[in-house]
């Protein structure tokens, strides 16, 4: 199984994992990060395996504190943005994914924290770590079957216009 987690934002949290097994934790623009995803999930549908995007969903948080200032809120507001960005090019393309509320993320790791927790050794951001410590609680949810897996999609049908 193939899971990307995505950290919205300005800089994209990205991290992608084979069976639970980290292989990319990086930050990134969100065009980037759409392109890695679309070329990922066509290779997977290829080769038929499970994929699956696990996108933060700043949309399912429940408060933001009142102190936080009208700067940060727009940026709360961007993120928001992002959101929604994300969840349609999910879905214009068919890809499975999940939208997370931030509340089920261990977010805000160190990095020496991350590297004992996932077992991955190479640089990264704080964004990074967030999409990586996404994927990493994500994959042993969906393995024990606490989490379903969304259908894949269906098959095209060739359709005359």
């Amino acid at each position: 199984m193939i899971l990307i987690g995505i950290d919205t934002g300005v800089k994209t949290g990205f991290a992608h994992s084979i069976d639970g097994v980290l292989q990319e934790v990086s930050t990134q623009s969100i065009l980037s990060a759409q392109d890695k995803v679309y070329k990922t999930f066509e290779e997977a549908q290829a080769s038929d395996i499970k994929f699956v995007v696990c996108i933060e969903d700043v949309r399912k948080r429940k408060w933001v504190d009142p102190r936080i200032g009208k700067e940060r809120m727009k940026g709360v507001g961007s993120v928001i943005r992002d959101c929604s960005i994300w969840q349609e090019f999910c879905e214009r393309y068919d890809i499975p994914h999940l939208l997370v509320a931030p509340a089920s993320i261990d977010t805000k790791r160190s990095a020496k924290d991350f590297k004992m927790i996932t077992g991955w050794h190479g640089r990264t951001s704080e964004h990074g770590r967030d999409a990586g410590m996404m994927i990493y609680k994500y994959h042993r949810l969906i393995n024990k079957g606490v989490v379903d897996v969304p259908a894949p999609p269906k098959p095209k049908r060739n359709s005359k216009i």
